[in-house]
């Protein structure tokens, strides 16, 4: 990692710091119930059991947490079942902090290569597959209107093979980072968030963070997706009566290839914005646009103008200083409360579509999420089907991609497929059960590195090898099917520390290859994070 890297990262630590102190001062006689960001073990019976958030399409939700109540046992029990190891609750602020820990072992049907550690060619293979990760996690809130936290992970991994396999071919770790090493027994890698939020009063929010974000009420999002790698953004939002006005502005990484020592990686900029309208007790519909547009290219020369900051939905060019094309995907999000707890979902997206039938790039998405099913608490379920043309998302330049650090900010299979979902969860005092069923087919380009028949969006447009007759899952016919079973028993509710196994199914067939692999796994986790490679 070059030092530019480093120094933006600290400069970054260092201004969070700054600022919680600062509010620290001014809000120490405030009174402070504990507050939270919802995640994916939380987000159904925070958001969508009860009516409490008329807006709950921009994740993740600050909310306040009524089950902080300190027990009456001893330090040592409290520590390890019960509280943080850094618990502190005053009237005026809450701080909590943990040393975090993921460690699981398993093996899978396949094997993947390993590396000599001395002339890092392969030198045999391995079905052993682990994590080993450490790391902190601080957070809490001055008041009622400041929430910030911040995190690290170091972490050695193996991983399955279709991982495996994409962690080669991106140089990324899926939704975490770039790996620094590749090692006998693995990758080497970490990588961190921060976050600071601001609400002054019940109008604004204000969000400055390094991370991600999900826009959607489905468990996929085809307009904005945290299936990513952590990016710098800045976030504002402002409630006008029923009506919530988001817009954000973040950097991402235009190519991972192209990292120089001395100027690190080449950056592009994104504009998004979301009105989202609470219609009716039952009904929300929200407008998306988001736009990707070049600020440097690979050369790291800028290419910065001052629309790359407007605030105002559309109001925005359509080309760089320089004159390159910026990428313009527009959306619809919707959501239905047919009963409580039980909500309808849907997305549109629309891509630059164009008057040619290969230029119709659109996708959408219709689901169902419920909460509290057939009346068992702690029992949630969610089904929904995806679907996305070929060649969207994707640009004649890699700068104006609708990617960062080479995933999708959007479906992380990219474009040209069709794909059902279903994902379902139950607590049950301190057991948690999870089960998730995929089924997906989709068009890919065969061994011809000439082929673009649109599922790969960092393809240029121009190289489209169909131009009428576009289908989606033209191509290489691929089917893929996934499974993934999940049990743990919850030792620390306040950190998720828990003692986890489970088993995960992959097949993905066409006519050129059969790849079909079942990893098993054991061990003992800790935090929030959503590390399931569903894809």
């Amino acid at each position: 990692m070059s030092f530019k890297k480093y120094a933006h990262k600290l400069n970054l630590r260092f201004l969070f710091c700054s600022l919680i102190l600062l509010l620290f001062i001014i809000h120490l006689n405030a009174q402070a119930p504990v507050l939270n960001v919802t995640n994916s073990f939380t987000q159904q019976s925070v958001l969508y059991n009860s009516d409490t958030f008329a807006h709950t399409a921009w994740k993740p939700v600050v909310y306040t947490n009524s089950a902080y109540q300190k027990a009456d046992r001893s330090w040592l029990h409290r520590k390890f079942f019960e509280e943080h190891l850094l618990q502190v609750q005053q009237p005026g602020f809450n701080i909590f902090g943990d040393f975090v820990f993921d460690e699981d072992a398993g093996a899978t049907k396949r094997a993947v290569p390993t590396i000599s550690s001395s002339n890092q060619n392969h030198d045999g293979t391995t079905k052993f597959n682990y994590i080993n990760t450490r790391g902190y996690f601080f957070g809490g809130n001055v008041g009622d209107k400041f929430y910030f936290e911040t995190d690290f992970y170091e972490n050695q991994a193996s991983f399955a093979g279709y991982v495996d396999s994409f962690i080669r071919k991106t140089g990324v770790i899926p939704f975490q980072n770039s790996y620094k090493n590749l090692k006998a027994k693995g990758f080497d890698y970490s990588y961190s968030t921060a976050k600071l939020v601001y609400t002054p009063n019940k109008y604004l929010l204000f969000n400055l963070g390094y991370g991600t974000n999900f826009i959607g009420d489905g468990y996929r999002s085809l307009l904005l997706s945290d299936y990513n790698t952590p990016y710098p953004y800045f976030r504002t939002s402002i409630n006008i009566g029923s009506v919530q006005y988001s817009v954000m502005y973040s950097q991402y990484i235009s190519n991972e290839n192209s990292f120089t020592y001395a100027e690190g990686y080449p950056r592009k900029w994104g504009q998004t914005y979301l009105v989202d309208w609470h219609a009716t007790k039952n009904f929300n519909i929200g407008i998306f646009d988001a736009v990707v547009s070049s600020i440097e290219n690979v050369d790291h020369e800028k290419d910065f103008g001052v629309t790359h900051f407007s605030p105002v939905i559309f109001l925005h060019s359509s080309k760089s200083p320089s004159g390159l094309k910026n990428n313009d995907v527009l959306g619809l999000n919707l959501k239905y409360t047919i009963i409580p707890a039980v909500d309808f979902y849907a997305q549109v997206m629309l891509d630059n579509s164009g008057s040619e039938d290969w230029e119709k790039r659109y996708g959408y998405q219709i689901g169902i999420r419920a909460g509290n099913l057939f009346k068992i608490d702690g029992l949630n379920a969610q089904a929904e089907f995806n679907t996305v043309r070929p060649y969207s998302y994707a640009s004649d330049t890699i700068t104006t991609v609708y990617a960062h650090d080479g995933q999708s900010l959007a479906h992380p299979l990219g474009a040209n497929f069709k794909e059902g979902v279903f994902v379902a969860d139950y607590s049950y005092k301190r057991w948690w059960f999870r089960a998730e069923a995929m089924a997906a087919r989709y068009g890919n380009d065969s061994s011809s590195a000439a082929e673009n028949f649109g599922r790969d969006i960092f393809k240029p447009l121009y190289t489209h090898s169909k131009t009428n007759n576009v289908s989606t899952d033209q191509g290489l016919l691929t089917k893929l099917y996934y499974g993934d079973i999940r049990i743990a028993y919850i030792l620390n509710r306040k950190t998720n520390m828990r003692v986890e196994t489970g088993a995960v199914f992959r097949s993905e067939k066409n006519k050129l290859d059969n790849y079909k692999d079942v990893q098993f796994y054991i061990g003992i986790r800790m935090s929030f994070r959503k590390l399931i490679y569903d894809f």
